[in-house]
């Protein structure tokens, strides 16, 4: 009688997991849904002189990317290397400590940070894993 009772016993834990992660994963997802669609009625805007913050865009299952154009900026006067030490640091900071950045990071979002030219051309994208802010 054990032996019949432990497949099924082994079966149950496996539904309850499988529901417990998936309730975790939608309410997550829901949750990366709300911070991007209430900052996307926002924008675009400007950061500041330089800087438009264009939106957020939502991939499943957990990645944000913010979008962002260097609007006075050509890509063909970048030195990327340059780019990516000036600007890596403050990202990083603003990740770790940024009271706007906790639900980010208490659901372990992989974050981009894209930065577009003048003319929509990619200059850098800054990928941001969970292991870099925790």
């Amino acid at each position: 009688m054990k032996n019949k009772l432990l497949p099924l016993s082994i079966t149950f834990i496996f539904i309850i997991i499988f529901s417990l992660t998936n309730c975790q994963e939608s309410s997550n997802k829901d949750d990366l849904k709300q911070i991007v669609d209430g900052l996307n009625k926002k924008c675009p805007k400007m950061i500041d002189s330089e800087t438009k913050f264009e939106g957020l865009e939502f991939i499943e299952p957990n990645k944000i990317i913010y979008k962002f154009t260097l609007i006075n900026l050509s890509v063909l006067n970048v030195d990327t290397t340059q780019f990516k030490l000036a600007l890596w640091p403050g990202i990083l900071s603003t990740i770790k400590i940024s009271s706007e950045m906790k639900k980010l990071r208490d659901n372990q979002t992989n974050i981009d940070y894209l930065y577009l030219d003048k003319y929509k051309r990619h200059i850098y994208t800054f990928k941001i894993a969970p292991e870099n802010y925790h």
